[in-house]
This record gives C-alpha cells, sequence and structure tokens, in this order.
C-alpha cells in the first residue's frame, strides 16, 4: 500500500496493522469464548465428577457395612467375640474405614478396627437396652458418612455396629481437572496462536483494500494511493486492475465531456479550454487538414512547445513519422476505431516514452482528430526496474544453486574417501546456503515495505551483545577478503528500545557492503559514539568509493552504481534501501559520505532515551 492510504489510519492505531484491526476483534471474541467455555466445562466436569466419587463411594461403604453385620450377628450368636474383633480390625484396614465398631447399649466397646479401644473383655450373658427396631441409620457430615446397624442377637440383647468412612478425595478430583482443561486452554491458544499468523496472511489483502475504500470514502482520488502490492494475491491483482479500469473510464468520460463541449466550440477558448486544462494527458484538436486546431497544455509540455506555437501547426512538425501515418489514415479513412502508438521522444536531457491515442470524431462531412498523449516514462522505468530486478534475481539465484549442485556431487563422489574434501565441500554448500537466505530475506522484507504491511516490536535492545555478535559473525568473510576489521566501541552501550532482527539486518547490510566493497588490504571501522540522546554508528571503509552524483541514488531500490568494479560484485541493490527504510521506521536515518577510490562512510543517526539504558 502507498503512504496516502497507510497514512490515513489515523495516529490511535498506528501500532496495528489493517489485518489486525480487521481481524483482531475476531480473535479475541474467540479467545474469550475458549476460555468462557473452557471455564464452563470444567466447572461442570469438578461438579460431575465429585458426585460419581460420592454415589460410588457411599455405595461401597453401604455394601460392605451390610455384609459386616451380617457376619457380626452369626458370629455373636455363636459366642465367637475374638472372630468378630478379627473382623473389626480386617474389613477397617482392608476398605480404608475411619470407623468399624461393635457396642452394647451402655456404650461398651466390645471390638473395634483400633484394638486399644476395646473396653470389654468378654460379651455378657444378657443385656438391655439398645434400638430393638432394626432401622439403619445413615448420616452424612461432610466428606464422612457414617452408618449405625442395630443387631439383635438372640437370647442376649441388642448391639450396634458403627461404621465410618470417607467418601472420596473431591479436592484431588478437582485439582486434576483443573489440570487437565488448564492444559486444554493452553493447547487451544498455542494452536490459535499458531494459526494467527497463517490467517493473517490471508486476511492482509482484504484489509489493505478496506483501508482503501475508506480512504475513497475520506475523499481519496488519487489511483496510485489506492493499488496495493500485486504480491499479495490474485485478490491485490484483481483490485488493482478494478482501479484501473475505474480511472480509465474517469478518464475516458473527461474526454467525452471534452468532445461534447468541442462540438459546441470554435476555439480552444470557452468550457473545452478550461476542460482540456484540467487533463493531466496531452490533447491536441485538428481537421482533416492535418492542422492543430487546439492543443491543451499538457500537450504543449511533452512535446515540448507552446500552445501558441502549436496551432496551426502541421502534424507533420510536430510528431514522429509512426504517429502521422496513423493521423493520416484516420483522417482519409472510415475507420473510427482508436488508434494507439507507443514512441520515444530523445532530446538532450532525458529519453521520455509518450503513448499516442488516435481517434477521429465528428461526421464524414466535418471530420476532425483527436489525439491524446500520455506520458509513460514511470511505467517503462518500472518495467524496465522489474526485468533488471528479475534477471539479477535469477543470476544470483543461480550462482549459489550451481555451486550447491557441484559440491553436493563431489561430497558424494569423492567426499567419502577423503574427509577434507568433504569439509571444503561441505563449508561451501553452507555459505552457499546463507547467500540463498539473505536474497530470500531482502525479497520478503522489499515485499514487506511494498505492502506496507512491516510491522515493528518494541523489545529492550542490548548494544553490547548485538556487536559482539556482529563482530564474530563478519570476522570470517574479513579473513577471506583479507580486509582489517575494527570496532571501535565505548566502554558501555546502552539499552535502547526497538525491533532487534530489524536492526540487525540495517547493521548486516552496512558492514556487509563495507566489506564487499573493500579492496584486498584495506580496513573497515565500525564506530560507535552515544552523546545528547542520540546513538550514531559509523561504518568507515577505504575501499572503491562511489561518485557525488550516485552517492542518493544508491539508496533507491535495485540501484547499482555504473562503476564497471561494481558489476563484477554481486549484489541485488536492495542491502542499503531496506537498511535505510528500518532506520527511518525506528526515528532515525542512514547519512553517506563517500569519495570515488578513497572510501564510504554510512552513518546511522538513531534517537534514544537515556533512562532505557
Amino acid at each position: 500500500m502507498t503512504d496516502s492510504v497507510q497514512s490515513s489510519a489515523g495516529a490511535n492505531r498506528r501500532w496495528l496493522g489493517p489485518a489486525e484491526v480487521l481481524i483482531g476483534p475476531i480473535v479475541i471474541a474467540l479467545v474469550v469464548a475458549v476460555l468462557v467455555a473452557l471455564g464452563v466445562m470444567g466447572w461442570w466436569s469438578v461438579r460431575a465428577e465429585r458426585t460419581a466419587v460420592v454415589a460410588a463411594r457411599t455405595a461401597h461403604i453401604v455394601s460392605t457395612s451390610q455384609l459386616l453385620a451380617d457376619s457380626v450377628h452369626s458370629m455373636l450368636a455363636s459366642g465367637d467375640v475374638a472372630a468378630v474383633r478379627r473382623l473389626m480390625a480386617g474389613s477397617g484396614q482392608q476398605n480404608g474405614l475411619l470407623t468399624c465398631r461393635v457396642e452394647l447399649p451402655d456404650g461398651s466397646i466390645v471390638a473395634d478396627n483400633e484394638t486399644s479401644r476395646i473396653t470389654v473383655e468378654s460379651l455378657p450373658d444378657k443385656w438391655t437396652g439398645g434400638d430393638a427396631s432394626g432401622e439403619v441409620v445413615q448420616r452424612l457430615d461432610e466428606n464422612e458418612l457414617t452408618l449405625i446397624y442395630p443387631i439383635q442377637i438372640p437370647g442376649r440383647g441388642v448391639v450396634t455396629l458403627r461404621v465410618g468412612a470417607s467418601t472420596g478425595d473431591t479436592a484431588q478430583v478437582a485439582e486434576t481437572t483443573v489440570v487437565v482443561v488448564v492444559a486444554v486452554a493452553g493447547l487451544t491458544l498455542i494452536l490459535i496462536v499458531l494459526l494467527y499468523r497463517p490467517a493473517r496472511s490471508r486476511v492482509v489483502p482484504y484489509a489493505l483494500i478496506r483501508e482503501a475504500l475508506l480512504s475513497v470514502q475520506r475523499g481519496e482520488v488519487d489511483p496510485e494511493a489506492l493499488k496495493v502490492s500485486d504480491a499479495l494475491g490474485p485478490e491485490a491483482r484483481v483490485w488493482n486492475e478494478l482501479v484501473g479500469k475505474q480511472e480509465k473510464r474517469d478518464q475516458d468520460q473527461l474526454l467525452d465531456r471534452a468532445l461534447e463541449s468541442a462540438a459546441s466550440q470554435k476555439s480552444g477558448a470557452g468550457s473545452f479550454g478550461l476542460i482540456g486544462d484540467a487533463l493531466w494527458q496531452g490533447i491536441v484538436w485538428g481537421g482533416d487538414d492535418m492542422r492543430v486546431s487546439y492543443a491543451n497544455g499538457a500537450a504543449a509540455v511533452l512535446l515540448k512547445s507552446s500552445r501558441e506555437a502549436m496551432v496551426n501547426t502541421d502534424a507533420v512538425d510536430l510528431f514522429e513519422d509512426e504517429v502521422v501515418s496513423a493521423i493520416r489514415e484516420v483522417t482519409e479513412g472510415n475507420d473510427s476505431r482508436r488508434r494507439t502508438i507507443e514512441t520515444d521522444q530523445n532530446n538532450a536531457d532525458n529519453a521520455e516514452a509518450l503513448r499516442v491515442s488516435i481517434r477521429a470524431t465528428g461526421d464524414r462531412q466535418s471530420k476532425t482528430v483527436l489525439v491524446v498523449i500520455e506520458d509513460i516514462t514511470q511505467q517503462r522505468m518500472a518495467e524496465q526496474t522489474r526485468r533488471n530486478f528479475v534477471d539479477q534475481v535469477a543470476h544470483e539465484l543461480r550462482t549459489p544453486l550451481t555451486n550447491i549442485s557441484l559440491n553436493v556431487e563431489v561430497a558424494v563422489d569423492d567426499g567419502e574417501d577423503d574427509p577434507e574434501l568433504r569439509g571444503r565441500c561441505l563449508n561451501v554448500i553452507n555459505q552457499e546456503t546463507q547467500r540463498l537466505t539473505q536474497l530470500v530475506n531482502d525479497m520478503l522484507s522489499v515485499s514487506e515495505i511494498e505492502a506496507g504491511s512491516m510491522s515493528l516490536r518494541h523489545d529492550d535492545i542490548r548494544l553490547d551483545a548485538v556487536f559482539a555478535d556482529l563482530q564474530e559473525d563478519f570476522k570470517q568473510l574479513a579473513k577471506e577478503k583479507q580486509v582489517g576489521l575494527m570496532f571501535d566501541l565505548p566502554p558501555k552501550l546502552p539499552v535502547i528500545q526497538g525491533d532487534r532482527d530489524k536492526l540487525v539486518i540495517s547493521l548486516h547490510n552496512l558492514l556487509g557492503n563495507a566489506i564487499k566493497y573493500s579492496s584486498v588490504g584495506g580496513e573497515v571501522t565500525v564506530a560507535i559514539s552515544v552523546e545528547d540522546g542520540k546513538l550514531s554508528v559509523a561504518f568507515k571503509d577505504k575501499g572503491i568509493g562511489i561518485e557525488k552524483e550516485e552517492l542518493e541514488k544508491v539508496f533507491d531500490r535495485f540501484y547499482r552504481a555504473n562503476d564497471s568494479r561494481v558489476s563484477q560484485i554481486t549484489g541485488t541493490g536492495l542491502g542499503l534501501p531496506i537498511a535505510r527504510e528500518i532506520i527511518r521506521r525506528h526515528g532515525g536515518d542512514i547519512i553517506a559520505s563517500s569519495a570515488l577510490n578513497k572510501g564510504s562512510t554510512f552513518t546511522i543517526n538513531l534517537p534514544y532515551k537515556p533512562e532505557a539504558a
């Protein structure tokens, strides 16, 4: 997206890209819905699990107690008190019972799971009291269930079997369920984060198109400001085609209104002259005698003349032979179709490309010719730049791929018997892979810049660690190029705010260029100064240098100096533009100074807040 569309997003959303503004609420709503659903599910699961645990434990205790009651009845009926005591102790331990006791009506304990609690040595012959109804009493206090069984011993009296047990560790159940729910929530959020990036990449074209539509609503009419990068996919290309068609339709409507006005005017004055001068295309109108009757201001500029000099001038004196022949065919024939011719206008200053459209107007008795002239120099340059870029990228890709292929073959064929040879091959493959990675990263960075989707993080950056890594990364390259590499660093470097990865790209591009364009035996110095809230990093080399006329052009995309020595060094002309764009997005800039055959200095100036250090 162009700068005009981007700037219209508003200062209140400068931390959010168009895609985040479009899908951000959806993602937030999805996350909230997932968390709420998982919370409700966890609560319901804990409740249901607790109920199930209590029910199962209660059923087990009841069945165990009933068996104990039957056994106690039969054992005491036969007078076997020792068997009852063994039964109580074993059942309490085996079934995890808190209480397992046989009592007399007066509270004396005949048998207990804890033998120390027994208060009666032997069972009396006969006793009174006790509940002779035979009804079982069941009580549940918090997590403990108590069952009381009255047991009638024939001929002797009533004893009571008291069984108490825990209904289950529901706290552990709840903890386990919570852990499971939290784990599921975490995995779900991770999945959402992983899916967010591909979803965002699919939404970016629509988000930028939405921004363009909002710009139209705010009054934006420039077609170039409404277009988005074709690299974003078929949606972006279709949108650009629609914008182009609308632009062409608007131009045709304006021309039609001009022609309607021309039909009622005898000269270039009046409404036709006003409309013609409002057009950015050149308009030349003439009769079948090949003489110009009207020319607007744009036509005079494009044809390097003046309107006064063009009026009543023969078309032969204004246009190239090919255009003159087309005008003659239109005036002499009956074909009203438009003819379009592209010509190159060469002059002392530069070369311009013009598109000339010719169409007959009027009837057979008063036939006139309308010539529309458009400057397509920028389009030609853009197309040539794209072709050069494709050629350059193809060349840059072909060389490392060829080297990788050859070294793989050598390593496979001869490397098994020669470890040293295999090591050299692997080293070359590693270097060429890094070269391909750098090229791909440059292309992706350019695509982000053109699409307006480059975003910056704002984290703490420890410059001492950054420059230590930088020195380590380029130490081997400087050694291979036989170039001295010096780092002039202050005793203490500050901690600044910014996007570490992006800043490292800028530093790599500048230092890589300094080493690459240095002569054998030269020296590259990285000097850092910190003062008054400004950080300066200067990359000085004693290489081939840059002519003064080309110094600012080196920051243009795909531009490479015309020096024959530069053409022998691999490069795409993207490193410096990407580096400057990143630094400018951090609020700074890159300044270049150079002298041919004496070296160059590229200085990064970045503002920073001292309190961040």
